[in-house]
C-alpha cells in the first residue's frame, strides 16, 4: 500500500507555548532577584540569567517559525520529514502527546531525547491514526505519554 502510494501528509512543528511562558517567568524572577541585589554572586546571577535568556529567544524563534506548514511523506521503508528521510529501522520510539491536538515525536534508535525536528503536529485527526498504525506494523513502540525533547 504504502510502496505503490506513498502518503503524503502536512504538519508543522509546535509551538512549545508553555516551554515559552516557564522561560519568560524565570527571566523576568532572575532579572528582578538581578536588579533588588539579592545575589550571592553577581557573575552566577547574571550566567543564569543569559543562559535562560537565550533559551527564551530560541523558543520565541520557534514560536514564529512553527507558522510554517511542511509535507510528511510515509513510505513502505521510511518516513520523510520535511525532505528529512529517517528509515523505519532507526526509529525507536513514536510518541502522541495531548488529545485535541495531538504532538507527535519520533526518538530515533541511541538517543535519550527526541530532536526537535522530529517533533510536529499534524493539521487533520486522522493523519495521528495513521502515523500510529505505520509505527505498529513496522513493531515499532508507539507510546501515548509526555516525552522530553532538545532545544
Amino acid at each position: 500500500m504504502y510502496m505503490n502510494n506513498p502518503i503524503v501528509r502536512t504538519a508543522r512543528a509546535s509551538a512549545e507555548k508553555r516551554q515559552l511562558i516557564g522561560i519568560s517567568i524565570n527571566v523576568a524572577l532572575w532579572i528582578f532577584i538581578l536588579s533588588t541585589g539579592n545575589f550571592l554572586n553577581i557573575y552566577i546571577t547574571s550566567a543564569i540569567l543569559a543562559l535562560l535568556a537565550v533559551v527564551e529567544i530560541i523558543l520565541i524563534y520557534r514560536a514564529f517559525a512553527a507558522r510554517r506548514s511542511f509535507d510528511i511523506l510515509i513510505n513502505e521503508e521510511n518516513i520523510v520529514i520535511d525532505n528529512r528521510q529517517i528509515p523505519a529501522d532507526h526509529i525507536k520510539t513514536v510518541f502522541v502527546k495531548g488529545y485535541f491536538t495531538p504532538v507527535i515525536g519520533i526518538r530515533p534508535k541511541g538517543k535519550v531525547l527526541v530532536p526537535y525536528k522530529n517533533c510536529f503536529r499534524f493539521k487533520s485527526d486522522n493523519d495521528v491514526k495513521i502515523m500510529t498504525e505505520w509505527a505498529e506494523q513496522r513493531r515499532i513502540k508507539v507510546a501515548h505519554k509526555n516525552f522530553s525533547r532538545w532545544l
